[in-house]
């Protein structure tokens, strides 16, 4: 927005009376916009960016916006990114929809993505009538059986000065929109998939312990009491014995889309090995991990994967229930023993120290497993969560360099918790633990989280993904071994 004479006050007292004004110079002009649509359009918008705003400014914007609006085609959305005529730099982005969750964070990610500084940003929603043609017949018409609820996203944002590159950017933005769409309209149907999952497991239980079948009945429906936002699910089925592959027509949400794969080694698929096929065999029903596909819609992050096993009426495993989504912050901020299938987890480990939980190590072994990284602790197996558990444990003791490298199941990435003492962690230990990991695992470092508990310790959880290739795949084992070998040397002690 341009420059010009600041609105009365910075609070919202003076956005009111500026778009007050705005509105006031419409009626002068005679123009066809409606009050109430200015008032829609600016009233809950953030004072500092209306701060450079004159009100005549506001209502040039307001005409535009109108005139944008009058028209739209039922069912898909309208979009502009062009630059603001007199206003250098600055483009603005206009995207009328059909109002329904996760379109702001959507848009916003993906603007962020692309490094485009968000200057302004207004989302106000409209209640509104169009005819068979998709024109506009009626504003607010809150009233009206034939109403529809539209969203309208007007933001100020840096201008994208290459042809191709805007192109880029709007293309990117209609498919994420899309992506959002079938989200949202198979919302439903991926919960009624869900429920009838959980009623087979209870009317067909498959060949696996009592107590197993029980905490995932447990875990599916608390992931359908909103802690799990569906996002998308598919069946799969191994053909040949061999390849577990997707059965196309089950697709919904993002996965109707065919191209879409959870599970894939860089861009390849990952292909069932024997190490892979042997973890599948366990005597376990679920499978938790992290999707190598990120999510555009609502968040950007990886992508959380829950699959289900199938078995034929003999017992033999032939295939999967796929869901695939984020979990919720209820999550990561529920307890551990609060939540199905982590709780079971983390009492063995309890029951297995043999710590009396009133004790001092009993109450500091139960900390270490709240406060452990809630996504590895989906992910853990029992057997390595025991030792690292204990690992950290025995750290609150002697603080010093630890460790804990857990290799991916199916064999994707390597997920490292680096414990380093406060006073010698720094940017430069940081830094070259991760060119460390990139030059052993041959791969990429794709995130780190650092995390500062009240203790003298930081720990900083590394994702490191790791090349496709034989050679380095046959290294992997040895090379988590060295990691922790490597710390306790003092390796990267700066």
């Amino acid at each position: 927005m341009n420059r010009q004479a600041n609105p009365p006050g910075d609070d919202q007292s003076g956005v009111l009376a500026l778009v007050a004004a705005a509105a006031r110079l419409l009626a002068e002009r005679k123009s066809a916009v409606p009050e109430a649509f200015v008032a829609k359009l600016f009233g809950l918008a953030a004072p500092e960016d209306l701060r450079h705003c004159g009100a005549a400014e506001l209502a040039n914007i307001a005409e535009q916006s109108w005139s944008f609006l009058a028209e739209r085609r039922p069912g898909t959305p309208k979009m502009r990114l062009e630059p603001v005529a007199g206003a250098r730099g600055v483009a603005v982005l206009e995207i009328v929809n059909d109002d329904m969750p996760f379109l702001v964070d959507s848009v916003v990610g993906e603007l962020n993505s692309r490094g485009l500084e968000i200057r302004s940003f207004v989302h106000p929603v409209f209640q509104v009538r169009r005819d068979a043609a998709g024109r506009l017949v009626d504003f607010e018409a809150s009233q009206a059986a034939d109403a529809r609820r539209e969203s309208f996203i007007h933001c100020h944002v840096d201008e994208v000065d290459d042809p191709a590159q805007r192109a880029a950017a709007v293309q990117a933005l209609n498919d994420i929109l899309a992506e959002v769409r079938a989200s949202v309209q198979d919302w439903r149907p991926m919960l009624a998939r869900l429920r009838e999952v959980i009623a087979e497991l209870q009317t067909k239980p498959p060949p696996l312990g009592g107590e197993e079948i029980g905490e995932a009945i447990a875990f599916l429906k608390w992931m359908a009491e909103g802690n799990f936002t569906f996002l998308g699910a598919r069946d799969y089925a191994f053909t040949d014995g061999e390849v577990l592959a997707p059965v196309i027509e089950t697709g919904l949400g993002l996965l109707r889309n065919s191209g879409v794969r959870l599970l894939q080694h860089w861009n390849r698929p990952v292909i069932i090995t024997l190490a892979i096929r042997a973890f599948l065999q366990e005597q376990t029903l679920l499978i938790i991990t992290k999707s190598s596909a990120r999510s555009r819609v609502h968040r950007r992050a990886h992508l959380d994967y829950v699959g289900v096993k199938r078995f034929d009426r003999t017992g033999k495993l032939i295939g999967e229930h796929r869901f695939c989504g984020l979990f919720t912050s209820t999550a990561y901020t529920q307890p551990a023993r609060g939540i199905p299938y982590l709780r079971r987890k983390v009492d063995r480990i309890i029951q297995r120290a043999g710590f009396d939980s009133a004790s001092h190590s009993g109450k500091a072994l139960v900390n270490v497993l709240e406060t452990y990284p809630r996504d590895e602790l989906f992910q853990i197996d029992e057997e390595s969560l025991y030792h690292f558990a204990l690992e950290i444990l025995h750290l609150d003791e002697r603080p010093r360099v630890r460790v804990l490298p857990r290799r991916d199941r199916f064999d994707r990435y390597v997920s490292v918790l680096a414990y380093v003492p406060r006073d010698r962690y720094s940017g430069q230990i940081r830094a070259a633990i991760g060119r460390y990991l990139t030059t052993t695992f041959q791969g990429r470092l794709s995130a780190y989280y650092p995390f500062f508990p009240e203790s003298p310790l930081v720990r900083v959880q590394w994702r490191a993904g790791q090349s496709g290739s034989r050679r380095a795949r046959s290294r992997r084992r040895s090379h988590c071994a060295q990691l922790d070998r490597r710390a306790t040397r003092g390796a990267w002690d700066g």
